[in-house]
C-alpha cells in the first residue's frame, strides 16, 4: 500500500507524531510531502519515510503526483492535504492532538453541511467554502472530511468527541498518546549518555504561523539568557543541555563551572537525555507531557512560548504540575494576552521581547521562574512520581495501535464509499 502524509508545520508536535505513525505501518511505502520546520524534521528521521518532498500542501500541483499513486493519506492536523486528498478520492486518516483547544465560531452542523460541499461540489464551490473558514475551523472540517480520525485525550476532547456525534460523525475516535513508543522503549532500555545533563532544557520546535527564529524570537531569547543565568548560580548541574529546532549547529558555551550546550538533536537521542536526566524544564507542550509521563519524568513547565501553551496549562492548573508551572499569565496581569491563537501569540511575544528590555522585569520574571525551579529541585522523588501519575490521568485513552491494527484499516478501505463517509440526510435531523 502506498501511503501520502504530511503533517502542519507549527512546532515539533504535529511532525513527531506523524513519524511515530508511521511506525504502525511497518510494510507499506510512507510518502512525506511539506515544507519548514516539518521538513526538516522528516529529512532528520528519513528512516521512517520513503520519498520525501519539499511542497506546499495547499497547492494541488504540489500534490497531484503523490496523490495520484496513494491508496490512503495520513494528515496530522494539515487541513489542506485533507481536502485535497478528499477532492481526489483518497480516503484519509486524520490525527489531532488539540481537538479540544480549537476555536470555532460556527455550530458543528454548520461545518457538517459544509463537509458534504467539500465533496460533492465543483471546486471552485468547494474551495470557497473551505476557504471562509478560520484556521481553527479548518480542522474540524478535516474531522468531518476523514474516513476516520483519531483525537489524543486531554480534558475537553471526549466532549468534543460528542458533539461529532450529534451531527452523525461517529467516525471520530479518541485515542491515547500519539507518540514514538518504538523510540521511547528504545531510550529507556538504553544506557544513560556518556555525559548525562543535570538539567534538560526542551524548547521544542518552537516556530509555527507566527513566531520564527530570526525575527519573532524574543521567547528563544529570554530562556537563553535564563539558563546561562541557572548555571552561573547552580554550578552542581554540570552540564545543561538546550534542545530546540533553532540550534541546527551545535553551540557549548562555559558558565562558571557548568557547561551551556544549544542544540538540535534527532528525537531518539533526545529521549534518551529525558530517560536518563534528573531534572527536565520544558513549555507545556502536550508532546513533550506525553514523552514525560510514558518516562516517568515529572516535567518543570516553562513559561508560555504561545497562545496553545496558555490553554494547556490552564487545563492543568489544578494538577500538581499545573501549579508548580512557571506562567507569564500566573506572574502578573499585565501578561493577559487576547483570547485568539494569532493575536494572543503576538501579544506574547511583544510582551516578552519588552521584558528583554527592561532589567526590572526581566529580574521580576527571573525571579519567579528561579522559585519554580528550586521548589522543583527539592521535591522527593516520591512527591516527583506522584506528580506524573496525576498528569497521566487525564492524558488515558484506548492505543492508537490498537486502533489502526492492519486488519482495521484494510477493512476502512475496502469498505462502500469508503473515501466519502457522508453525513448527507442526518445533518439536518
Amino acid at each position: 500500500m502506498r501511503i501520502l502524509s504530511s503533517a502542519q508545520a507549527c512546532g515539533f508536535g504535529p511532525v513527531s507524531k506523524l513519524t511515530a505513525i508511521t511506525a504502525l505501518f511497518p510494510d507499506d511505502d510512507v510518502d512525506f510531502i511539506g515544507q519548514e520546520l516539518s521538513l526538516d524534521f522528516a529529512h532528520r528521521h528519513r528512516h521512517r519515510f520513503g520519498e520525501i518532498t519539499h511542497g506546499d500542501t495547499s497547492r494541488w500541483e504540489d500534490l497531484d503526483e503523490g496523490l495520484r499513486s496513494a491508496d490512503l493519506v495520513l494528515s496530522v492536523m494539515d487541513a489542506e492535504l485533507v481536502f485535497w486528498a478528499v477532492r481526489a478520492r483518497v480516503p484519509v486518516l486524520f490525527f489531532d492532538s488539540l481537538l479540544a483547544f480549537w476555536l470555532c465560531g460556527r455550530s458543528m452542523r454548520e461545518l457538517a453541511a459544509r463537509a458534504e460541499l467539500v465533496r460533492s461540489a465543483s471546486l471552485e464551490t468547494a474551495r470557497v467554502v473551505y476557504e471562509e473558514l478560520a484556521p481553527h475551523e479548518r480542522i474540524m472540517l478535516a474531522h468531518l472530511l476523514a474516513r476516520r480520525s483519531y483525537a489524543q485525550n486531554f480534558p475537553g476532547v471526549p466532549e468534543r468527541i460528542a458533539e461529532f456525534t450529534a451531527v452523525g460523525a461517529d467516525h471520530v475516535e479518541l485515542c491515547g498518546p500519539i507518540i514514538d513508543f518504538t523510540e521511547l522503549r528504545a531510550s529507556l532500555d538504553s544506557a544513560p549518555p556518556e555525559r548525562p545533563a543535570g538539567l534538560l532544557v526542551n524548547l521544542g520546535g518552537f516556530q509555527n504561523f507566527f513566531l520564527d527564529y530570526d525575527s519573532h524570537n524574543a521567547y528563544l531569547a529570554m530562556l537563553e539568557r535564563w539558563v546561562r543565568d541557572v548555571a552561573a548560580r547552580n554550578p552542581d548541574l554540570g552540564r545543561i543541555l538546550v534542545c530546540c529546532g533553532a540550534y541546527g549547529e551545535a553551540v557549548t558555551e562555559r558558565v562558571g563551572e557548568v557547561d551551556v550546550e544549544f542544540t538540535f538533536l534527532p528525537h531518539g537521542d533526545f529521549l534518551r537525555h529525558l530517560a536518563h536526566t534528573p531534572l527536565y524544564a520544558v513549555p507545556p507542550s502536550l508532546t513533550s507531557l506525553h514523552e514525560a509521563v510514558v518516562v516517568g519524568r515529572m516535567p518543570l513547565l516553562l513559561p508560555e512560548q504561545h497562545y496553545g501553551h496558555i490553554a494547556n496549562q490552564r487545563a492543568l492548573g489544578d494538577t500538581t504540575v499545573g501549579r508548580m508551572s512557571a506562567s507569564l499569565q500566573l506572574l502578573d496581569e499585565r501578561f493577559d494576552v487576547p483570547e485568539d491563537d494569532l493575536e494572543g501569540t503576538r501579544e506574547l511575544d511583544r510582551q516578552t521581547r519588552e521584558l528583554l528590555g527592561d532589567e526590572g522585569g526581566y529580574a521580576t520574571v527571573r525571579g519567579h521562574m528561579d522559585a519554580r525551579l528550586d521548589t522543583y529541585r527539592n521535591l522527593t522523588a516520591a512527591a516527583r512520581g506522584t506528580a506524573i501519575r496525576e498528569v497521566g490521568e487525564l492524558l488515558g485513552g484506548p492505543s492508537l495501535a490498537d486502533l489502526l491494527d492492519a486488519s482495521a484499516v484494510d477493512g476502512l478501505l475496502a469498505a462502500p464509499g469508503a473515501a466519502f463517509p457522508s453525513l448527507a440526510g442526518r445533518v439536518n435531523d
